[in-house]
């Protein structure tokens, strides 16, 4: 009989210790993301000007200031020129000036992209471990661009919002964009009062709702590089409203509509 007890005892420990586990959440631990599940983390936002600019300034400081590898990084500033309208400004300040700093990096081609998440994997573990913190990452992880399976799965509950918020939001967002996208051709800052969306081209990277995972821009402000070479997604602050955004576009060249974001595979061992 008490080797009974003694059994029951230790499949109700055994139960309580299963109940008080929790699956891990890396997301304190590695920079800018959100879980989505197990293996799978999320930018919260698109890359912006500063991550690009600390980018330029690490890769001048290994390389130099002539080096191939620094030159070959520079956004592509001349996207912004366009013969419909004078855009000069953004041009010189877009990149560099601190209004911008937190504004999505735009006039990137999806192979500088692709580098970067590599360069941004190869920072994250070496700084984890100079502050003594690697142990808490997980065995593998790795900053990539997203499929386009990946990049669904946060449009998913995005897909089934109105551009407006309307009677079922909070009384003082009712009215207001939910998007940074156009709203009719040669309307990018929409009409006056509290319809307007307060972007003429892009907006800071954490602006409007997060999706339910608190990803935000997932659709509008910039559309964003997926894994497949040369291939985008998601619509931006120059897509009209009635545009299916989820479509995937191929471009060979860099855009001042198109930038990107990583997402973070993970696994408790190295493949």
């Amino acid at each position: 009989m008490a080797l009974f007890r003694n059994f029951i005892l230790f499949a109700f420990v055994a139960v309580l210790f299963s109940f008080s586990e929790k699956p891990a959440d890396y997301s304190k631990v590695l920079p800018g993301v959100v879980k989505v599940n197990d293996y799978l983390y999320y930018d919260k936002t698109e890359a912006t000007n500063l991550w690009w600019r600390e980018y330029l300034y690490w890769t001048k400081n290994e390389y130099g200031a002539d080096s191939p590898q620094y030159l070959s990084i520079f956004p592509d500033t001349n996207v912004w020129r366009s013969s419909m309208s004078y855009n000069e400004p953004y041009v010189k300040y877009y990149l560099n000036h601190e209004a911008y700093k937190d504004y999505p990096v735009v006039g990137i081609t999806w192979k500088q992209a692709s580098e970067f998440c590599a360069w941004r994997t190869e920072r994250v573990r070496e700084n984890l471990t100079e502050q003594g913190k690697i142990d808490r990452a997980p065995a593998y992880f790795t900053y990539r661009l997203p499929t386009y399976e990946e990049w669904m799965l946060m449009y998913d509950d995005v897909s089934k919002l109105t551009f407006l918020i309307g009677d079922e939001g909070k009384r003082k967002y009712q009215g207001m964009a939910r998007f940074n996208m156009k709203r009719g051709q040669g309307d990018n800052m929409g009409v006056a009062g509290k319809l307007n969306d307060n972007a003429d081209v892009t907006a800071p990277a954490e602006s409007y709702w997060p999706n339910q995972y608190g990803v935000y821009n997932i659709k509008g402000n910039v559309s964003e590089w997926l894994l497949d070479k040369n291939t985008y997604v998601g619509g931006a602050w120059n897509t009209r409203i009635d545009e299916d955004v989820t479509t995937k576009l191929k471009l060979t060249e860099a855009s001042a509509s198109v930038g990107f974001r990583c997402v973070c595979e993970v696994a408790e061992e190295a493949p």
